[in-house]
């Protein structure tokens, strides 16, 4: 019995070893990736809101697995704050720059975006518009949006009909034909 419990210490001690290796490795991980996906935040937030400045900030926690990231905001003019703090299309703006940033670092081949352009204003509306112009050369983007300005920016246009009362079209226009 002897040595079976020195046998199941020894394995216990190597198992927590591993384990804190791991979250060791899992800490340098996350905090590279935090790092990398803050900076292309902030630039795509300062492109978006035409200054001011953004980062993600951890929080305590006692180990990896407890920690958390907060958003902390300042578009032009104002004082750094929560995002919960910003209006609605601020909070969009900063969302968008958020999830173009993670979308970049992370190499990701396709975004589905479902009318995150709703809340914002026409100047905010052209830059959103312009950026996922120019992130659909590397990537493909499919927006659901109601929104004339975004629409224009397409490659192709699909909408949904009714052909005959209960019966639904798909249609799908390339905008590079049709103009």
């Amino acid at each position: 019995l002897g040595e079976h419990l020195d046998d199941i210490r020894a394995g216990a001690s190597e198992l927590e070893k591993l384990i804190s290796d791991a979250d060791g490795q899992a800490h340098k991980i996350f905090t590279d990736a935090l790092k990398e996906v803050d900076e292309r935040f902030c630039f795509l937030f300062q492109r978006l809101f035409g200054g001011g400045e953004a980062h993600l900030v951890m929080t305590d926690g006692e180990t990896i697995w407890d920690t958390g990231v907060d958003v902390v905001a300042r578009p032009p003019g104002k004082h750094p704050q929560g995002i919960h703090q910003l209006s609605g299309g601020e909070q969009s703006l900063a969302a968008i720059s958020m999830l173009f940033a993670s979308m970049e670092v992370a190499g990701c081949p396709l975004a589905i975006l479902d009318e995150v352009d709703a809340a914002l204003d026409e100047v905010n509306l052209r830059r959103f518009s312009e950026l996922t112009k120019e992130y659909a050369k590397n990537r493909q983007i499919l927006a659901m949006t109601h929104r004339r300005l975004t629409m224009e920016r397409a490659d192709v246009l699909y909408g949904v009909t009714l052909s005959e009362p209960g019966l639904s079209q798909v249609i799908g226009v390339k905008m590079d034909e049709w103009t």
